[in-house]
C-alpha cells in the first residue's frame, strides 16, 4: 500500500521506520526535504506548499493519507481541511487519518480545550461529508518519555508530561491514582500500519500499551532514575485556580493539559481498547513503559 504522510516530525520517523516492515511505501509530505529521510528504504519525499493542489497532485498514487502534524494554530485548521479537499479530489485516495492521537476523543471531544479548538472543525468537516473514509484515533498519553533523549525520537516535553528525566522533575496533576492509558509511539506507528490495511474503519480507533496511574510510572521511574526522589502533585483546585486567574498564558495553557489527568479524559474504555485489539491489531504485542525502560537500558543507544 502507498501511503501519503502529512508531517516530518518524530512521529513520521517511526512511521518511515515501521510501515515498509509492513509492506507499505511512505510519501513523505513537507514543506521542504529532509535530510533525516534521505535514502530510507521505501521512503519517498515530495515537498509540498499545502494547497489543495499541491497536495491533490502529491498523493495522485496513494491509497491512504495520515496526518502527523502538530499545531495548535489557525494554520493546522486551514492545512487539514485542504488535506480534506484533497482527498475528495483524488480518484484514488480516499481514506485519512487527521492528526489526534490524544484522549478519550468520544466521551471527552472538548478538553483540553485549546486542542479542541483546532480539532473541531476538523472532525466536523470530516463527518459532514461522505466522499472519504476517517477514523480519530486515541493513544492516551505517548510514554517514551520514561526513557532518555537517546532512547526516543520525541524531543522532551518538559512540564507536558508529568515526568520529566531530563530535569529530574515529576509533578502530577491530581492525586496521581486517576487511571491512564498509555502506548509506546513506535507501537502507534505499528498499530496504524495494520489499522490502515484494514478494509473498513469505525469512527473512533482505540489504543493502548498499558491502563496504569501517573503514582504507579513515577515509582517505575525511581526505580530506575534513583536520583529522582520527590514527587509533587498539584491539585484540581490549583490547577482550575490557575486556569480562572493567571495571566500567564503558558502558565493556563499548561493547566488546562493538566487537567485531563483528573477528568480521567485519557482512560480509555478498555472494552472498545479490546475489541479493536481483536479487530484491528490481532497478533500485535504493545510494550508496556516498564518494558520500554528495559530495551533502553539494555542499549543505550537504541530507539525504543
Amino acid at each position: 500500500m502507498r501511503v501519503a504522510v502529512a508531517g516530518s516530525g518524530a512521529m513520521a520517523r517511526y512511521i518511515c521506520d515501521e510501515f515498509p516492515k509492513y509492506g507499505h511505501e511512505v510519501v513523505l509530505l513537507s514543506r521542504t526535504n529532509k535530510e533525516v529521510f534521505q535514502n530510507w528504504n521505501r521512503v519517498t519525499q515530495v515537498v509540498t506548499d499545502y494547497s489543495v493542489s499541491s497536495l491533490t497532485d502529491a498523493i495522485l498514487d496513494c491509497d491512504v493519507l495520515i496526518s502527523m502534524i502538530l499545531s495548535y494554530t489557525e494554520e493546522f485548521i486551514d492545512v487539514h481541511l485542504n488535506l480534506i479537499k484533497a482527498c475528495q479530489a483524488s480518484p484514488r485516495c480516499k481514506r485519512f487519518i487527521p492528526s489526534e492521537y490524544g484522549g478519550d476523543l468520544e466521551r471527552y471531544p472538548d478538553v483540553p480545550l485549546f486542542y479542541y479548538l483546532t480539532r473541531d472543525p476538523i472532525r466536523k468537516a470530516l463527518q459532514d461529508q461522505k466522499e472519504i473514509e476517517w477514523t480519530l484515533v486515541s493513544v492516551g498519553w505517548l510514554v517514551d518519555y520514561v526513557v532518555p533523549q537517546q532512547n526516543r525520537y520525541l524531543t522532551d516535553a518538559g512540564e507536558a508530561f508529568p515526568i520529566d528525566i531530563t530535569s529530574k522533575k515529576i509533578t502530577i496533576p491530581g492525586t496521581g491514582n486517576d487511571p491512564v492509558d498509555v502506548t509506546a509511539a513506535r507501537d502507534l506507528a505499528r498499530a496504524l500500519a495494520l489499522l490502515i490495511s484494514k478494509s473498513s474503519w469505525e469512527p473512533y480507533t482505540y489504543i493502548s500499551g498499558e491502563k496504569t496511574t501517573w503514582n504507579e510510572l513515577a515509582k517505575l521511574v525511581q526505580q530506575q532514575y534513583e536520583e529522582m526522589k520527590d514527587i509533587q502533585h498539584i491539585g484540581l483546585g490549583q490547577i482550575l485556580h490557575t486556569i480562572q486567574s493567571s495571566n500567564n498564558e503558558v502558565d493556563v495553557l499548561m493547566s488546562h493539559y493538566k487537567l485531563i489527568v483528573p477528568l480521567r479524559a485519557c482512560s480509555l474504555d478498555p472494552k472498545k481498547v479490546e475489541a479493536h485489539r481483536q479487530k484491528f491489531f490481532s497478533g500485535m504485542t504493545f510494550r508496556k513503559p516498564h518494558e520500554l525502560i528495559e530495551e533502553a537500558r539494555q542499549d543505550p543507544n537504541r530507539i525504543v
